[in-house]
């Protein structure tokens, strides 16, 4: 679960800002809080959504979040430089590194990790273990000196003065334009993988014109129940499996790619839903790792009550987001996932918004499980802090007189009998569709 994230210096944000999942002593929906395990677990929200006007920076918290993901899961090439992005308004910070750093709890632990960067190296690495009384270094990264204050930490318990020597040279070797935790994954550090992995397998971020590859669970009756129960007027999804070779409209290069780099090995999760394609690719559980591909096929009843399949692409924006955000809904459904999601109301109905969040926050199913759902939005009907929300999960983003974004959360203010939505934005909104009861989908894991 993410705890806090906090940048400085990249695209509208000059100062450090920092945006947090933590918990107040607000006693209102306390099912929206994650305890955790121990007396140095920091309480933690399971949702927050972040408003702000057009250019305002909200889509750049995300970014920055996006370009620290894919710096650490991916680094860069040898002698290439990275790809920072400087706030502009103020000429100082053009010399000066950018600042990122996350803060997140994974397998029960607390952890701190962050990096300062500019466009040609990293000046400075860290990671701690973290509690609400605690602060242990595990290691740091000032230039080309990387301490591991004597491998005191549990990570390194019981290992080899080969594998701290192993260590240590790998440390050294590290390219002054790539993160150790980054050089630790393709060396083989396994110390350090679960902190790389929380960034590889439960953060994900997902833009409005992003279409991601997901893991997809339970298919065609799951999907069929919940844009059912949205009134949309589709009354099922129907499936037409295809061995891979053998479709078509999936040129021959990507799925050279796709056997290539087939995710989901581990026996349970051997299927991806591919929206962009409109179709799921599986593998078989069998010794032959044959690739097929289901093709996804939503159905209508005409006037003559008689079945009518449709391509994904003919149905609406909003139908086909829905689409897109289904397998995410279930990721979550299933515990240890971090979403966030910028403009999540992109082509959906406001009700529809409200009833996806409630799904996520108060099915009793759910309210255990550690995953997050972190969006910006523009949607005044989720401003509510009676039936919605609570007051720590709204944000808001804003320019000041500089040109620079800063960000606030309700948090602590007293705000409880103003009409927050009027305050926000003056709006009407059209017809609503009808919405069957989202809880008895059967979405969470027996």
């Amino acid at each position: 679960m993410l705890i806090r994230f906090t940048v400085e210096n990249f695209l509208s944000f000059n100062q450090r800002i920092d945006f947090n999942m933590i918990a107040s002593d607000e006693t209102h929906h306390t099912h929206h809080v994650v305890a955790g395990e121990s007396q140095e677990s920091i309480k933690l929200l399971r949702t927050s959504i972040i408003y702000g006007a057009n250019a305002s920076g909200k889509s750049n918290l995300i970014k920055a979040m996006e370009f620290a993901r894919n710096f650490i899961v991916e680094g860069v090439e040898k002698n290439t430089n990275i790809n920072i992005a400087n706030f502009k308004l103020d000429k100082t910070c053009y010399t000066k590194p950018s600042r990122f750093e996350f803060e997140f709890r994974n397998k029960n632990k607390q952890y701190a990790y962050g990096f300062l960067v500019d466009k040609h190296k990293i000046h400075e690495e860290w990671l701690f273990e973290i509690g609400v009384n605690m602060e242990i270094p595990i290691y740091e990264r000032i230039g080309e000196n990387i301490n591991f204050h004597n491998f005191n930490h549990e990570f390194f318990l019981n290992i080899s003065e080969d594998e701290k020597n192993r260590i240590r040279y790998e440390a050294t070797s590290t390219r002054e334009n790539l993160l150790f935790l980054t050089n630790s994954q393709e060396r083989k550090i396994k110390e350090v993988e679960p902190i790389y992995e929380w960034f590889s397998d439960v953060l994900k971020i997902v833009f409005p014109n992003s279409k991601p590859t997901l893991p997809f669970f339970t298919v065609q009756d799951s999907l069929s129940k919940f844009l059912e129960s949205l009134d949309l007027g589709i009354k099922k999804i129907t499936t037409k499996t295809i061995d891979l070779d053998n479709y078509k409209r999936i040129p021959s290069e990507i799925k050279d790619e796709i056997k290539k780099g087939f995710p989901y090995e581990d026996g349970e999760n051997n299927a991806i839903f591919i929206p962009r394609l409109q179709c799921i690719i599986s593998k078989a559980k069998d010794e032959t790792d044959k690739l097929t591909v289901l093709n996804l096929s939503p159905v209508r009843f005409d006037k003559e009550n008689s079945e009518v399949e449709f391509e994904i692409s003919e149905e609406s924006d909003g139908t086909q987001r829905l689409i897109d955000l289904f397998p995410m809904l279930m990721h979550l459904a299933r515990g240890n996932a971090v979403y966030v999601i910028d403009e999540i109301e992109r082509s959906l109905h406001s009700l529809l918004m409200k009833k996806l969040f409630d799904y996520f926050l108060n099915n009793p199913e759910n309210t255990s499980l550690n995953s997050q759902l972190i969006a910006t939005t523009h949607e005044v009907y989720l401003l509510d802090i009676k039936d919605i929300f609570r007051k720590d999960e709204i944000w808001f983003v804003e320019k000041d007189k500089y040109g620079q974004s800063v960000l606030y959360s309700l948090a602590n203010t007293d705000v409880e009998n103003l009409d927050l939505a009027a305050g926000y934005l003056n709006g009407r909104f059209g017809a609503i569709p009808f919405i069957k009861d989202l809880k008895k989908l059967g979405w969470s894991q027996d």
